[in-house]
């Protein structure tokens, strides 16, 4: 029989029901390859040579590699053959599953995808590449270890539970150092297992150190990071890593008499996927191989690290653009393309019309920078995303997400158009904390056309996108002109070109418009001519009940002698204000969301903005609150007992009344049949 509940669920309109899944945050911290592993040593001399020439404007040199379009090696281009061993293994007493060896080079190494599948491994990297990328490979397996799954996955314990995302206490072969370990030690045997009949000088290697560049293994479960958080499997999480010491192999290291070729850096995942990556019946897709390699080239996590909002979303691979998919993941952004030398940069330096064809096949990406100082190398990228090759499921995806629908009306792409922050992604890139867009400045922003701001806002806030402040990796309002038909990007509008570091930008472009059907966008680009305004975007971030806060606003293109006024229309939430220093600070007495116009002065220049602050209630848990209340009667002066007292009867001292209030409302403790009363405003 139905549970009343699932019945609901069963019987609710697609759109109610339909909120976007959203796929764990399934890559390990803390797991990586070596500072050199794969190819990152030959990125990282790329990149310094593409940042020189494009410092000198040598915009020739930079796209030259793309103009041969093969895989030989390039100083300015992340170029050539990448061979690749793979080995699938199995356990004592688990059954491997049914593909044979020859399946999997056919889905890694293809150049024919299998199954109906839109790629492999190979044809997504060489069209992503423009054909300068050439992944090859053979499969080895399955072999099966000496030992059961358990002894290679570390157990169970408390130790795990602090670190794994499903709060259990399964170690998967990561979350611990023993558990490492135990990984670690199937892999070395897997490796054993092979030696014999592998010739390792047939794939990638470094001939000073004579480290395999990359090394692929299949494991014969689905994946830990599948959960579901439910029920989590103990089975091994999909990452990269690195073997430690290296692995040396039975082949001899050319050129090197008594050394020998050794197997360090690593991609784990399951074997099997299918789909959605989590299918058990089905062989593994790509998705996740294709982002970690891009890891490999020395590319940084371009979703927020610090999962207080989605980044770039599904717009990359690099963020969540594998989930896009699994068989067909979404390419990189212009930006990580840039990188690599895989997207031509056309500097657009003079106002006019200019016109685009569809990114996978225009291969090209326009560079805006700004017109006046520019002390965070601040610019932007101009790109045409459509639903045309790796990109059909990504803007399928995003349709569904704004329509809430599984078929939603024919929508398209458009134009994406990136904030670059240099000084943010230097300072914070992969080599300084993997942190690029972590924070209130994002190194690499999608302007959102439709102003909703859903890659920015909180995922673990629990609200329906797209509607604005609800959290998603993704939609049809982020394109321009986009479902919401916006054709103007200015200082002015919202989004705006506003910089980080505040000053003037000088870019605006309008008349954005889709000239053909999934390919050509067309739009006029006005250089110069800005204004004083306010440069803070009109959403401001989310306060919290009782919570210090502060929020320093920007404005941009005056002299530098900024005045700001109190709200003339509208008003800030009670316990906030606004200093003259543009300085909103306070902790908010009420929750709500409020809507108000503030205005700055610089000389003979006002400028004018309406921006909106939502207040929302902090989540405590019942041990917290328990704790606080232990500890007897206090000023209510931090920001916990601030908020209790708030929400208890507001007399400035937290005490057991306010904890019994908080109780009763929230339901915690509530007595048999007692209603809880809801959560909100204090009457």
């Amino acid at each position: 029989m139905l549970s009343l509940g699932l019945l609901l669920v069963w019987c609710a309109p697609w759109a109610a029901r339909a909120q976007e899944p959203r796929p764990p945050r399934r890559e390990a911290p803390g797991r990586d390859f070596g500072p050199d592993g794969v190819w990152r040593q030959q990125a990282r001399a790329v990149r310094a040579m593409r940042s020189r020439l494009l410092a000198q404007r040598q915009f020739g040199a930079l796209n030259a590699p793309l103009a041969a379009g093969v895989p030989t090696p390039s100083a300015a281009a992340v170029s050539g053959t990448l061979r690749v061993p793979a080995v699938l293994f199995s356990y004592a007493g688990t059954t491997p599953p049914p593909f044979a060896s020859t399946a999997y080079d056919a889905v890694l190494f293809g150049t024919t995808p299998p199954f109906g599948r839109p790629y492999s491994y190979h044809s997504f990297y060489s069209q992503m590449s423009n054909g300068l990328l050439d992944v090859q490979g053979v499969t080895y397996g399955w072999v099966t270890l000496s030992k059961p799954e358990a002894s290679y996955t570390g157990g169970t314990s408390s130790a795990c539970q602090q670190t794994n995302p499903f709060g259990s206490t399964n170690c998967n072969g990561i979350w611990s150092g023993p558990a490492y370990a135990a990984l670690q030690a199937a892999l070395r045997e897997a490796l054993a297992l092979v030696d014999a009949q592998v010739d390792f000088t047939q794939f990638s290697y470094d001939p000073t150190s004579g480290v395999v560049s990359l090394m692929l293994f299949m494991q014969p479960t689905i994946g830990g990071e599948c959960g579901p958080k439910s029920a989590p499997q103990n089975h091994l999480w999909a990452h990269r890593g690195a073997l430690s010491p290296a692995y040396k192999t039975q082949d001899a290291l050319p050129g090197h008499p008594g050394q020998f070729l050794q197997v360090r850096d690593y991609i784990l995942q399951s074997g099997l996927g299918g789909s959605d990556s989590c299918t058990g019946a089905d062989i593994m897709p790509i998705g996740t191989v294709a982002h970690e390699t891009g890891h490999g080239f020395g590319l940084p996590d371009l979703y927020d690290t610090s999962d207080s909002t989605e980044g770039v979303g599904r717009w990359s691979l690099m963020g969540a653009g594998n989930f896009s998919s699994p068989s067909s993941p979404a390419r990189m952004d212009a930006w990580s393309l840039s990188q690599l030398g895989w997207v031509t940069l056309a500097p657009l330096t003079t106002s006019g019309t200019y016109s685009f064809g569809a990114a996978p096949t225009s291969d090209t990406a326009f560079l805006v920078r700004p017109t006046g100082a520019n002390p965070r190398g601040e610019y932007f990228l101009l790109e045409n995303r459509q639903a045309v090759d790796a990109d059909s499921a990504l803007i399928r995806n995003a349709c569904q997400v704004w329509y809430q629908a599984p078929m939603p009306p024919q929508c398209s792409g458009g134009l994406l158009a990136w904030h670059v922050d240099s000084q943010q992604i230097a300072q914070h890139g992969f080599e300084f904390g993997n942190a690029v867009n972590a924070g209130p400045t994002h190194g690499l922003e999608l302007l959102q056309a439709d102003a909703r701001g859903n890659l920015d806002a909180n995922p673990n806030i629990l609200c329906t996108p797209p509607a604005a402040g609800c959290a998603d990796r993704g939609d049809a309002g982020d394109p321009y002109p986009g479902v919401t038909q916006n054709p103007t990007l200015t200082l002015f509008t919202n989004p705006n070109t506003a910089l980080n570091s505040g000053a003037c930008p000088g870019v605006g472009i309008d008349s954005i418009s889709q000239v053909l059907p999934n390919d050509v966008m067309r739009f006029v680009l006005r250089l110069g001519g800005d204004s004083l305004a306010v440069a803070t975007a009109p959403r401001l971030g989310a306060a919290q009940w009782g919570y210090s806060y502060s929020m320093t606003l920007a404005a941009a293109c005056g002299a530098g002698s900024y005045t700001w006024a109190p709200p003339d229309s509208g008003a800030l939430p009670p316990g906030l204000a606004l200093a003259a220093t543009g300085v909103v600070s306070g902790a908010p007495t009420d929750t709500g969301t409020f809507t108000f116009r503030v205005s700055v002065t610089d000389g003979t220049q006002t400028a004018r903005r309406s921006l909106t602050l939502r207040v929302v209630e902090p989540t405590l848990a019942l041990q917290q609150v328990l704790a606080l209340g232990f500890q007897g009667s206090a000023p209510a002066s931090d920001d916990r007992r601030r908020y209790l007292d708030l929400q208890g009867n507001a007399n400035g001292t937290f005490d057991i009344g306010d904890v019994a209030r908080w109780l009763a409302r929230t339901g915690n403790g509530a007595a048999p049949g007692a209603a809880a009363r809801p959560s909100g405003r204090r009457p």
